[in-house]
């Protein structure tokens, strides 16, 4: 497969998404969200050792060790910003840390949750389109935005009827954003955008409900 025209950088901001091969809604089903959520967490750090797949053949003490190391920030290939799972597709909100960090983790992420839900369903072949979608995200104006279209998706998209069940998704990282509980994302980077002022956030998001649907 031919490189990409514009290779990730590292600190760069990334607008990363794909959907399924014949829009398989996937992400319909809790369990699946769950466990492919479980695989990112795990995938995000270079001490990823051992593939996901092998990780419960090892002892219990080996396991917890790895564990606590993959919550190591400065072993992190990328940062998750934001992220939402929608019934066909994904979409991230990515910062690059480590060279070709992006790459890696997402064909870790992707391999993984195949290889996962082929072996569950007696299936064989890829599950999603052969090459993730990037989009480069250059200004404080642009994450704030893409982090709103992102995290208003679900609704936009139908699948919830009002703001209050979209903050209920639980796929999605807007749960994260809108209270003190801990999560996926570094919510830092964009949060100082907002002076770190959760209500703001909320307006922000919010008033563009009805405009993005």
């Amino acid at each position: 497969m031919p490189g990409r025209l514009e290779p990730f950088i590292n600190g760069g901001i990334y607008h990363i998404f794909n959907r399924t091969i014949n829009k398989q809604q996937i992400f319909s089903s809790p369990p699946y969200c769950e466990k492919f959520l479980e695989i990112v967490k795990y995938y995000r750090s270079t001490k990823a050792i051992v593939s996901f797949s092998s990780l419960k053949k090892f002892n219990l003490e080996f396991q917890k060790e790895l564990y606590k190391k993959i919550q190591i920030k400065k072993y992190f290939n990328i940062e998750i910003l934001v992220y939402s799972l929608m019934p066909t597709h994904y979409h991230f909100l990515l910062q690059q840390k480590k060279s070709n960090g992006i790459s890696i983790f997402m064909a870790d992420v992707l391999n993984s949750f195949t290889r996962f839900h082929n072996i569950k369903n007696d299936k064989l072949g890829p599950l999603f389109l052969p090459r993730f979608k990037s989009k480069k995200v250059t200004t404080d104006e642009q994450t704030k935005h893409v982090s709103r279209y992102i995290h208003l998706n679900y609704l936009s998209a139908g699948f919830a009827k009002n703001f209050a069940e979209l903050i209920d998704y639980p796929w999605s990282s807007l749960s994260e954003y809108l209270s003190d509980k801990k999560g996926l994302c570094n919510k830092k980077f964009i949060m100082q955008l907002f002076d770190s002022n959760t209500a703001r956030y909320r307006k922000f998001v919010k008033d563009n409900a009805d405009y993005q649907r």
